[in-house]
C-alpha cells in the first residue's frame, strides 16, 4: 500500500505542475523570445527548445527532488490508508500522457529508421573522414522521389544524404557549405530536440515547434558561414535545391531547405550577412549569479519545503 500511495501521488503531483505549465507556454511562449532579445539566432532557437521542454523537465525534477523525498522520508510505511480517488485519478492521466508521449517518439523513430534504410539502399560514401557521414543517394532512390536533396538524418548515429541532383546543380564551394550547414544541425542535436517535443505530448505546441525549426534553421546557416563568400555560395545553394523539388522527409531529419516559406528570409539574411558578434546577452551575466542563489535559497529551505509539501499530499490523498 504504500508504494502505490507513493506512486499515485508522484504522478498526480507530476501531471498537476505539467499540464499548467505546459498550457501557459502554449499560450504564452512568445512573450519572452520579445521581452529578452537573444542577440543571434541559435540564442533564440536554445530558448525555444528550453520553453517547449520545459513543463516535462520541471514537472519531472519536481518530482525526483521534492515529491518522492517527501513520502519517503515522511510518509508512514506500517499504515493501511486506501489511496484517494482524486490522486488515483490525475495518476492515471498521467500514465497516459507518458504512455502517448513514449508511442510517439518510438513510431517517430521506427519510421526514421525505415527511410534511412531505403536512402541507404545503393547508396554511396561521400566522404569517410567527415565528422558526419556523408551518402550520396542512387538514382534510384531519386527517380523514385524517396531521396531528398540534401538531408540530415537520424538521432544516435546522424548522417547527411545528397542526392547526385544536387551534387550536379551546386558548384563545390555551394556543396560544401551546404554539408557544413547540414553538419550543424547534427551538432546541435536537432533531430535529438525533434524526437524529445515527440515525447512530451502536448496540443497547441506547434506554432512553438515550427518558430524553433526556423530559427534552428538561421542558427545553422550562421554556423556554417564565416565570410561573405560563404554567405552568397549558401543563398546559391538554397535556391538551387529549391529548385530540385521535394522528396517526403523522414521524421527526425532536416533538410538544407524542408520549408519553402523561409526561403525568401534566408536568402536575404545571407545577402545581408554580417559577422555575428560573440558577446553575450545582456542577461546572461546574471544567469550564473541567479543560478547561485537559487540554489542556495533551495538548501536553505529544503527541509522545511518537504514537510509543507507532504501536507499538501496528505490533503490530496484524502
Amino acid at each position: 500500500m504504500f508504494v502505490a500511495r507513493c506512486t499515485a501521488i508522484s504522478l498526480a503531483l507530476f501531471v498537476l505542475l505539467y499540464m499548467p505549465v505546459s498550457l501557459a507556454i502554449s499560450r504564452g511562449w512568445g512573450l519572452l523570445p520579445q521581452l529578452l532579445k537573444p542577440r543571434t539566432a541559435r540564442g533564440s532557437a536554445d530558448l525555444l527548445f528550453a520553453l517547449r521542454v520545459l513543463p516535462f523537465a520541471l514537472a519531472a525534477i519536481f518530482t525526483l527532488v521534492f515529491t518522492l523525498p517527501s513520502l519517503l522520508l515522511l510518509e508512514p510505511r506500517s499504515t493501511n490508508e486506501a489511496v484517494g480517488t482524486a490522486p488515483l485519478m490525475l495518476g492515471l492521466c498521467c500514465i497516459v500522457v507518458l504512455l502517448a508521449g513514449i508511442v510517439r517518439a518510438v513510431s517517430a523513430q521506427i519510421r526514421t529508421s525505415r527511410v534511412l534504410t531505403k536512402w541507404l539502399d545503393g547508396s554511396t560514401v561521400m566522404d569517410p573522414g567527415a565528422p558526419v557521414p556523408v551518402f550520396v543517394t542512387s538514382r534510384d532512390a531519386a527517380a523514385t522521389k524517396h531521396a531528398p536533396s540534401l538531408t540530415v538524418a537520424g538521432v544516435r548515429d546522424p548522417k547527411v544524404f545528397v542526392s547526385e541532383d544536387a551534387i550536379a546543380a551546386l558548384t563545390p564551394p555551394e556543396l560544401r557549405i551546404a554539408l557544413r550547414h547540414e553538419a550543424a544541425h547534427a551538432r546541435s542535436y536537432d533531430n535529438l530536440k525533434k524526437l524529445l517535443f515527440r515525447f512530451s505530448v502536448f496540443p497547441g505546441m506547434a506554432g512553438l515547434e515550427r518558430s524553433w525549426s526556423e530559427q534552428s534553421e538561421l542558427a545553422a546557416d550562421d554556423a556554417a558561414v564565416s565570410c561573405v563568400r560563404d554567405a552568397l555560395d549558401l543563398a546559391g545553394a538554397l535556391i538551387k535545391v529549391s529548385r530540385l523539388g521535394t522528396a517526403p522527409q523522414a521524421e527526425l531529419a532536416t533538410g538544407l531547405l524542408h520549408s519553402s516559406t523561409a526561403l525568401g528570409t534566408r536568402v536575404q539574411r545571407l545577402i545581408a550577412w554580417k559577422k555575428i558578434s560573440a558577446a553575450p546577452g545582456k542577461y546572461s551575466r546574471y544567469a550564473l549569479p541567479s543560478l547561485c542563489g537559487t540554489l542556495f535559497v533551495l538548501a536553505a529551505t529544503y527541509g522545511s519545503f518537504l514537510t509543507g509539501l507532504h501536507v499538501v499530499t496528505e490533503w490530496l490523498m484524502h
